[in-house]
C-alpha cells in the first residue's frame, strides 16, 4: 500500500542519508505535519512588532477619501520642546469603521496595497496610563508609567511581546532586533552588540535583549544548525553555516508533495538567500567582486537602511523556520540619521521641527515611514507566499506597526495609532478596514490595552485587562478585546 503524505511526514525524523535532521528543522517539521494532518490548532500563531520612535503621525494614516472628514488643518507652532504637526486628526464622536476597499491608501502606506484586504488602520486608542515625552519606554508595550526623558525606568511586568513569547514558546521565545540602544543614547547611534533598548520585558525586572548587529543576530539565530567540535558561530559561518539546513530541505523535497512541498520551497528560498549572503561575506565570490564596484553587504553595512533590510530578512527567516513566534523590531531611535534615504537630520531634530536639507520635517517623516512600510510589505509578501492550513502564513501572523511615543514627538498619548497587517487565524482578523475609535473620554473609547488584550485572547490567553488602567477613564471601556477585530 503506498504511503500517504501524512505517513511520510510522520516518519521524516531522519534525512535521506540516515543522518538526523538539523535541530533548527524540527519546528518546521512540526508545522509540516500539522499542515498535512489538517490540524489547525497545531499551526502556530505569530506576532511581529515594528516599533519606531518620535511618534506615528495619525493624519498620515487616513485614506484620501476619508481625509476630508477626518483631517483638519493644524496650528503649526514651535515653542520650546513642543512642535505641532501641520494637520490634526478630527476627534471622533462615534466609532468610524470604514472599508478600505475602493479607497486608495495614503502615500506612505502605498506598499501595503497588495495586502489591503488583510490590514487594519487603527486610530483613536489612548495610552495615558503611560508616560509621554521622548519615549514611553516599557509602557508603550506594557501599559504602565515608567522612566524619564533619558531613563528607562523600572520594569513592572512583562510587556505584550514578552507575554506572547511566554504563551507561544519556541526555540527562541523572543527575537529582538534593533538599530541602536536607548531612545536617547549619546555617542554612536548604530550598535554592533546586544543592547537593552528599554521597550520589551518578559517579567518584572527582566528586560529583553535586542541584537544590534545583523551579522551577530545571524550567528545567534542560525548557529544551532551545527554541533560538535568547532561549532562556534564564527567557525560555522566560515564553513557555510546554513549548508546543513539547505541539504535537509532538499532531501525532504524529494519525499513530499502537495502544499507541503510548496511551503518547503519557500522555506528553502529563505535559507538559501541567507546562505548566499554568508558566502559573499566570507569571500566565495571574491573573483566577481574584483571586477565589480565595492558594495558593502547589508549585514556589515553601517547604513541604517541596509541594516534594517537585513533585520527584516532575519525576522522572516526566523518565523518561517519556526525558530520563534514573536519578533520585535526596534527600527530606529532619536539619534538615528537616515542617510540612506537622503535625510541629513536626526530623528530627534526632525521631531522638533528641524528641516532636513531640502525636506520639511513632514516630508522627512513621510520618507522614513514609507521606508518602514516597504520593509513590512516585503515581510508580509514572504509570508503570504507560504501556504499554511487553508490559507497562508500571513493569515496566522500579525504585523503591528506602532511608535513608542504615541502620536508625535513629545506625545500627549491621547491617541496612539497602529497599522496591523495579517491576522491570528480565526481568532483575530484584519478585514481591510479603517477604525477610528471615539475620542478620549467619549462613549465607546478604548485604550491600547484593549488592543493588547485582543492579541492575548487571539492566542488563547484570555483575560479582561492588560497593564495599568487609566484612572481618568471608565473602567469598563478598558476591559476586554476590541470586538471589531475579533475573528
Amino acid at each position: 500500500m503506498p504511503l500517504t503524505r501524512r505517513d511520510v511526514l510522520r516518519n521524516l525524523s531522519l534525512g535521506a542519508s540516515g543522518a538526523a535532521i538539523s535541530p533548527a528543522m524540527l519546528p518546521f517539521m512540526e508545522q509540516l505535519r500539522a499542515h498535512a494532518d489538517g490540524d489547525v490548532s497545531r499551526i502556530p500563531k505569530r506576532v511581529v512588532f515594528v516599533v519606531k520612535s518620535s511618534g506615528l503621525t495619525p493624519t498620515a494614516l487616513v485614506p484620501g477619501a476619508l481625509a476630508k472628514e477626518h483631517v483638519k488643518k493644524g496650528d503649526v507652532k514651535k515653542s520650546g520642546d513642543n512642535y505641532d504637526l501641520p494637520e490634526k486628526l478630527v476627534p471622533a464622536e462615534k466609532l468610524v469603521n470604514a472599508s478600505l476597499k475602493g479607497r486608495a491608501l495614503p502615500k506612505t502606506l502605498k506598499a501595503l496595497e497588495p495586502f489591503k484586504d488583510q490590514m487594519a488602520i487603527v486610530q483613536g486608542l489612548s495610552g495615558k496610563m503611560c508616560k509621554g515625552g521622548h519615549s514611553s519606554w516599557y509602557g508603550a508595550l506594557g501599559c504602565y508609567r515608567t522612566g524619564g526623558e533619558h531613563d528607562t525606568g523600572q520594569v513592572k511586568w512583562a510587556t505584550i511581546d514578552g507575554e506572547l513569547a511566554l504563551h507561544m514558546p519556541a526555540i527562541f521565545p523572543h527575537v529582538g532586533l534593533t538599530l541602536g540602544g536607548k531612545v536617547m543614547d549619546s555617542g554612536v547611534p548604530i550598535k554592533n552588540s546586544v543592547v537593552y533598548p528599554g521597550i520589551s520585558a518578559i517579567g518584572k525586572d527582566r528586560p529583553l535583549p535586542f541584537q544590534g548587529s545583523p551579522m551577530l543576530a545571524y550567528k545567534d539565530l542560525f548557529g544551532i544548525v551545527a554541533s560538535g567540535k568547532g561549532a562556534k558561530a564564527d567557525v560555522e559561518l566560515k564553513s557555510t553555516l546554513l549548508d546543513f539546513m539547505v541539504d535537509d530541505i532538499k532531501r525532504l523535497d524529494k519525499k513530499i508533495g502537495g502544499a507541503e512541498k510548496e511551503k518547503l520551497g519557500h522555506y528553502l528560498e529563505a535559507f538559501e538567500s541567507l546562505r548566499e549572503r554568508g558566502r559573499r561575506l566570507k569571500g566565495v565570490e571574491a573573483q566577481v567582486r574584483k571586477a565589480a564596484p565595492v558594495v558593502n553587504d547589508k549585514y556589515t553595512s553601517q547604513a541604517e537602511t541596509d541594516r534594517l533590510e537585513a533585520h527584516f530578512d532575519l525576522a522572516a527567516a526566523s518565523l518561517i523556520s519556526g525558530l520563534t513566534n514573536v519578533v520585535t523590531l526596534r527600527v530606529d531611535t532619536l539619534s538615528i540619521i537616515y542617510k540612506g534615504l537622503g535625510i541629513t537630520r536626526g530623528v530627534h531634530g526632525i521631531g522638533h521641527g528641524e528641516t532636513a536639507g531640502s525636506m520639511t520635517p513632514g516630508e522627512a517623516r513621510d520618507r522614513i515611514r514609507r521606508f518602514h512600510v516597504e520593509q513590512i510589505a516585503r515581510l508580509a509578501g514572504k509570508l503570504k507566499r507560504i501556504p499554511e492550513g487553508d490559507g497562508t502564513m500571513l493569515d496566522n501572523t500579525l504585523i503591528v506597526y506602532m511608535s513608542d511615543a504615541a502620536e508625535k514627538h513629545h506625545a500627549s498619548c491621547i491617541q496612539w495609532p497602529f497599522v496591523l497587517v495579517g491576522g491570528l487565524g480565526d481568532e483575530l482578523k484584519t478585514r481591510g478596514q479603517y477604525l477610528q475609535y471615539p475620542h478620549y473620554g467619549r462613549k465607546g473609547h478604548h485604550t491600547i490595552a484593549n488592543l493588547y488584550t485582543s492579541l492575548l485572547h487571539a492566542v488563547g490567553k484570555k483575560r479582561d485587562t492588560f497593564g495599568q488602567m487609566d484612572l481618568n477613564l471608565d473602567k469598563e471601556m478598558q476591559k476586554g478585546p476590541l470586538t471589531e477585530l475579533a475573528g
